[in-house]
């Protein structure tokens, strides 16, 4: 179980640090609506503790302030994979909360976690008094579900190859130096081979082996989880060619 925080007091939702303007929940502050009467409270989550599994009620909406949290699903068989991995600022629960479903994927920490949880009926409220809101929250869950259509695109079409390179480069914008003056990148991945594997859905074996080809190729070295693409360029042409 997370370590249930104070509640948390700020004048609009997406003040409270974690925020970025694109999240569902921070579109709420985009829309100038008052959310002081909204009730949350930040919790805080340890490395492979479950914040919700998959077939839990739904009890409210999630919102990530630091850390990061990977979203799975089981098949009928028993195998994991990652559909979506959750980083600062983003909101997750949200599908279940307004499809007023159970979980359908089970939340688990890759890193320290803490985060802003705003109960079911809070925000049922919240949204039934703001149209503004309303519209703004749905827009933003219809354009993470096409993010999820796009990268199911990836892993049931694409080479391993090319999928563990679209891995790389979603991860690079909070995970790297990108920033300096040069096209060479060096990424901390938050997680284990293992863990990459499951991402892209596939077997470690198969990503130990496409690691090598990129070291061979020279478009990324990896020593334990830093990884050193040489050149940005090289990499999304590689993604973009025929192989």
């Amino acid at each position: 179980m997370g370590i249930e925080g104070k509640p948390v007091n700020v004048n609009k939702c997406g003040t409270c640090g974690g925020g970025v303007e694109e999240s569902s929940l921070c579109a709420l502050a985009c829309s100038g609506l008052d959310a002081k009467e909204l009730q949350r409270t930040s919790r805080h989550y340890e490395i492979g503790q479950n914040i919700y599994l998959e077939g839990d009620p739904c009890e409210g909406v999630y919102c990530l302030k630091r850390g990061l949290v990977a979203i799975r699903k089981t098949d009928v068989n028993g195998n994991s994979a990652v559909v979506k991995l959750v980083q600062p600022g983003e909101a997750f629960g949200h599908r279940s909360f307004l499809a007023n479903e159970k979980h359908a994927g089970t939340a688990e920490v890759l890193l320290d976690a803490r985060l802003c949880f705003i109960p079911k009926r809070s925000l049922d409220q919240l949204l039934a008094d703001s149209p503004d809101a309303a519209i703004r929250f749905t827009r933003k869950i219809a354009r993470d579900l096409r993010e999820i259509e796009e990268l199911y695109l990836i892993t049931t079409t694409q080479p391993v190859r090319k999928r563990l390179a679209h891995l790389l480069l979603g991860l690079r914008t909070r995970y790297s130096n990108e920033g300096q003056q040069t096209d060479e990148i060096i990424l901390e991945l938050p997680l284990s081979r293992q863990e990459l594997a499951a991402a892209i859905g596939t077997r470690p074996e198969t990503v130990a082996r496409t690691i090598k080809k990129f070291e061979e190729d020279g478009l990324a070295i990896f020593k334990g989880r830093q990884v050193t693409i040489p050149s940005l360029n090289a990499l999304m042409e590689d993604i973009e060619s025929d192989m």
